[in-house]
């Protein structure tokens, strides 16, 4: 099944309003190893509207549908999720903002925000199925405002010159309600559940990017070895692309991202990632692409212990290829291969194909 509309309106002032949507299907398998072979089929629904006017200001709404999942907790059994669709299921109202923007792409938004919309964007792992690879598992473990569930949050962006630029966001440390994850719209600010922010720096140079970034929640976390109660609870990362071959529209680029988190209250305390992607690999598929990745995930030595077992490190290799059958309309086969999922000795390492098609009318129009 698919499905996706588009509408565009622009008024004398030049403002513009555009609604859309895309769907997004695949079906999952396990083939081997994992916690049950078997396949499962999810799909995801993206309802969007857009608003820009000609002085600056903006406002965006986003209503998500998931069906279908879960599918790495019962099938593949691994920590850092196959599929970056694989959720609960149910409607939500996951953004709803208002923006600002100012002069050299400077800004201020507040409201329902996806954090990873702005922070932690791997743009070449974009490709790639696995979760890791649009947000680390070293910082999406801590419950953030991202898929599926969002919560309130002010950012801002300023571009210092065409080289240098840092955002900063506060967001609600607990998005949604923790009692009921199939809810539409859940907003409650909590001194107790507490803050999170978040700092990222960029430096683009020609063909690539570098960024530095920490985090920090200001509610105090329970520490996994019983001793009490922590306000460490924060982190880090870096990543950087380049482009190897060619240019922004087809060749060669690569990426690599680390992270960090604080071992005394969060389950993977380091992660590691990166690849390979080539536009353009054959004459005449000009925005077809094809990659390869690697995603491995630490399980932090206080967590061994909680659960009295040695923990070997879960590394994911993915090959995957999208084929642009026209202009809004995508197949994309992926295989990914799961070593030590959950770092269990008890689970065999586990071989996933996924199979995604994705349509949106927007485009198609």
């Amino acid at each position: 099944m698919t499905l996706a509309i588009g509408l565009a309106v622009a008024t004398h002032s030049q403002a513009e309003a555009v609604a859309g949507a895309v769907l997004t299907t695949e079906v999952d398998s396990v083939l081997s190893g994992g916690l049950d072979v078997g396949s499962r089929s999810l799909s995801n629904l993206d309802l969007t509207a857009h608003w820009q006017g000609d002085n600056g200001w903006e406002a965006f709404g986003y209503i998500l549908g998931d069906f279908g999942g879960p599918f790495s907790g019962a099938h593949a059994g691994d920590i850092q999720t196959t599929s970056n669709i694989d959720s609960v299921e149910g409607w939500r109202l996951f953004e709803a903002y208002g923006k600002k923007t100012f002069r050299k792409d400077s800004y201020v938004m507040a409201g329902l925000i996806n954090l990873n919309g702005i922070f932690d964007v791997q743009t070449v792992g974009g490709l790639f199925l696995n979760a890791s690879h649009g947000i680390g598992v070293d910082y999406s473990q801590i419950g953030l405002s991202i898929f599926p569930t969002s919560s309130l949050g002010i950012v801002g962006q300023w571009r210092f010159d065409d080289r240098n630029s840092f955002r900063a966001g506060i967001f609600d440390a607990v998005p949604g309600n923790p009692n009921d994850d199939k809810a539409f719209a859940y907003i409650r600010l909590s001194r107790r559940e507490g803050s999170h922010i978040v700092g990222e720096y960029q430096y683009d140079f020609d063909g690539g990017y570098l960024k530095l970034a920490a985090w920090h929640n200001s509610a105090a976390a329970e520490r996994l070895d019983g001793s009490g109660w922590s306000d460490s609870n924060s982190g880090a990362y870096a990543q950087l692309a380049v482009t190897l071959t060619g240019d922004d529209t087809r060749g060669l680029k690569g990426w690599l991202r680390t992270g960090i988190a604080n071992a005394q209250v969060m389950t993977i305390d380091q992660y590691a990632g990166g690849g390979l992607v080539y536009t353009a690999p054959f004459k005449g598929r000009d925005t077809d692409q094809v990659g390869f990745a690697v995603a491995a995930a630490h399980f932090g030595k206080p967590y061994q212990t909680a659960i009295g077992d040695v923990l070997k490190g879960e590394i994911t290799y993915e090959l995957t290829y999208r084929w642009d059958i026209r202009d809004g309309l995508s197949i994309q086969p992926d295989l990914q291969y799961i070593s030590h999922p959950y770092g269990r000795s008890d689970i065999n390492d586990a071989t996933v194909f996924n199979l995604r098609l994705k349509t949106d009318l927007t485009a198609l129009r």
